[in-house]
């Protein structure tokens, strides 16, 4: 009975909006419905397994998903924006940023791990180059700023580095820009920053062993031959990786920080050059920046002003969902990124004065292990067998209302990408069948690869991820296969997915803005869950690095590889959901943006915005 596990989902979504005598009606239906299905009562069952928290990502953890809504809501559309009309007086001073974050700052020095959970560096410390505002949705609209990707070369601004330039194909030069001062805090107390600074920091990064670079062998020198020059060296062929890591990756800081203080752990010796100085944390409570009144840069668009606009930005931890949505709702916070299509229904009719953008997630994906001849998921009969199994239709249309895509990976479906995003309908009819339905086929192909009765299996996972598993769990149990969910708390879930520990799968997430590196297939990257060694893949990403500076010559390597990647099955990628970001109509200047650059840079986008502070008043009166 195909569907089945959806259609519970919903009446368990209607049953909570029920009460009293209503309740027990619809528990009654309940039960008479697990006795006619089996199906049902399988996913019952497995809804009720033990939680745990979140999941990670090279991006910032996703968050707790919320209840389903407690009445059913009109699905919203998937990519339609309410923006805030842009305000007639222009850029205006003044105001303070406030945001809900999901989770904690780990640290203050991204020596200690990877920068996207360092939250505060992003407002306090920059990198050498950045994403170009101008070319985003406040200009011309070339890049939506939404996505973590690496830009090619129209998009890319100087930062702390004017320009630069490959002077061989293992050399770079990075002209440092001369009158950036650090913030007017001790060591650095505003000193001018230098070379010797930003070849300091590089060498750091590079030489720890807790940030994201350690041991690269790619490296071969990082030198300041003089005070605004910095030239770094790398092995043949691997500029690509080292450009993104120097450039793009790497937050820069003042020398005698480190030599003062030993490290930035503690947030009081946080001292960088960017638009705003942190003068203010509360562990797991808020984190308090003001504006810098020294910041180097100015508006692309209004070259005459100095940024930033705000007075100030707040951070405000609030890990519980539903507590954001409130705050969000009565106007304690500005802004709420990666809300589910459900959470978007909700806010669009209670709350219809904020603004919003849809845009495409990353895919949910099960990593099985391919690397172990005696595991099932080493024979690609298989693999394939159990994707389809799966009804991803179904799925898209009734778990996720409509709102995602069929096929969202290994390119996201996004502008960027467009010389690189394959549709199904452009793939061989052998590769767009598996993300068909086709549960008599699943049966034979386990039956050649010696399956004939299915098997057992289980997938390492935490409580956020039970509801889809559900859902495959219960697809896969109609061809005989038979999915234990061995869910875990965050830490041991995290675990396993670093030390590999997990039997056969690992439940966790495509990331779809990255498919030039290849992330999730190739060897010794941390991401590579599902332990593929393919050697046409690992020359495909050589190529890239060979090509690195040739951005069509790049998307062209991805166009060719990509069938043959998705064809091999080495992950079951479900459907990509739509999320949603909210914002209230005061803040201006602001148009969904999330990373202007990468995920160095999440959120940065709070020095080009400014707040109506009068309409904010209008509407929600003095605070």
């Amino acid at each position: 009975m195909p569907g089945n596990h959806l259609t519970l989902r919903k009446t368990r979504v209607r049953l909570q909006a029920k009460g009293g005598k209503e309740e027990m009606k619809m528990k009654r239906k309940i039960v008479w419905l697990v006795l006619s299905c089996l199906m049902v009562a399988t996913l019952i069952l497995v809804s009720c397994a033990p939680a745990a928290p979140e999941e990670e990502k090279p991006a910032p953890p996703t968050t707790e998903k919320p209840a389903p809504p407690t009445t059913e809501k009109p699905a919203p559309p998937k990519v339609e924006e309410k923006p805030a009309p842009p305000s007639a007086e222009g850029p205006s001073y003044g105001g303070v940023f406030i945001e809900g974050w999901s989770y904690d700052t780990l640290f203050f020095d991204d020596s200690f791990g990877h920068p996207v959970y360092g939250t505060t560096v992003f407002l306090t410390n920059e990198c050498l180059l950045q994403g170009d505002w101008s070319k985003g949705q406040a200009g011309t609209g070339e890049f939506s700023w939404i996505f973590y990707i690496l830009p090619p070369k129209s998009g890319q601004a100087g930062g702390l580095a004017e320009s630069w330039e490959l002077t061989d194909p293992n050399t770079i030069v990075y002209q440092i820009r001369k009158g950036v001062h650090f913030q007017n805090k001790p060591p650095a107390n505003g000193r001018e920053l230098v070379a010797d600074d930003v070849a300091f920091c590089l060498n750091r990064q590079w030489e720890s062993r807790t940030s994201i670079f350690p041991g690269n062998p790619y490296i071969e020198s990082i030198t300041a031959p003089d005070k605004w020059t910095v030239i770094v060296k790398s092995d043949p062929g691997k500029m690509g990786v080292i450009y993104r890591y120097a450039s793009w990756y790497a937050h820069i800081y003042p020398r005698e920080a480190i030599q003062q203080y030993g490290d930035m752990r503690d947030w009081r010796n946080a001292c960088g050059s960017g638009a705003f100085l942190l003068t203010d944390y509360v562990a797991g409570s808020s984190a308090t920046f003001e504006r810098n009144p020294n910041y180097w840069d100015k508006d692309p668009l209004h070259p005459e002003n100095q940024i930033p606009y705000l007075d100030g930005v707040k951070y405000l931890v609030i890990p519980d969902v539903s507590t954001r949505l409130a705050a969000l709702r009565t106007g304690k916070i500005d802004f709420f990124p990666g809300a589910s299509w459900e959470d978007a229904a909700s806010l669009m009719e209670t709350s219809p004065q904020l603004k919003y953008k849809g845009y495409p997630g990353d895919p949910p994906s099960l990593m099985w292990r391919v690397d172990k001849p005696e595991l099932p998921f080493y024979d690609i009969r298989v693999r394939q067998a159990l994707q389809l199994a799966v009804d991803n239709e179904a799925i898209a249309r009734d778990f996720y209302g409509g709102n995602a895509d069929v096929l969202g990976w290994p390119a996201a479906k996004i502008p960027e990408f467009k010389d690189c995003y394959i549709s199904l309908e452009e793939l061989p009819q052998s590769v767009r069948e598996l993300y068909e339905y086709h549960p008599d086929k699943a049966k034979q192909l386990l039956a050649e690869a010696g399956y004939p009765d299915g098997f057992k299996t289980e997938i390492l996972c935490y409580k956020d991820q039970v509801d889809i598993l559900s859902v495959v769990k219960a697809y896969w149990a109609e061809v005989g296969v038979d999915l234990k969910l061995d869910v875990k708390e965050f830490g041991a879930y995290q675990s396993g997915r670093q030390g590999k520990t997990y039997k056969e799968i690992f439940m966790g997430g495509i990331s779809t803005s990255v498919p030039d590196q290849y992330p999730f297939a190739r060897v010794g990257n941390i991401n590579n869950e599902s332990l593929v060694n393919d050697q046409r893949i690992e020359e495909a990403y050589a190529s890239i690095l060979e090509n690195y500076f040739d951005w069509a010559k790049v998307l062209q390597i991805l166009k060719e590889t990509n069938p043959y990647y998705i064809a091999q099955s080495y992950h079951l990628v479900l459907p990509a959901p739509y999320l949603f970001t909210f914002w209230q109509p005061w803040v201006q200047n602001y148009h969904g943006e999330i990373y202007v650059g990468t995920w160095s840079m999440t959120y940065n986008f709070v020095k080009w915005l400014w707040i109506d502070q009068n309409l904010k008043e209008e509407m929600i009166g003095k605070r």
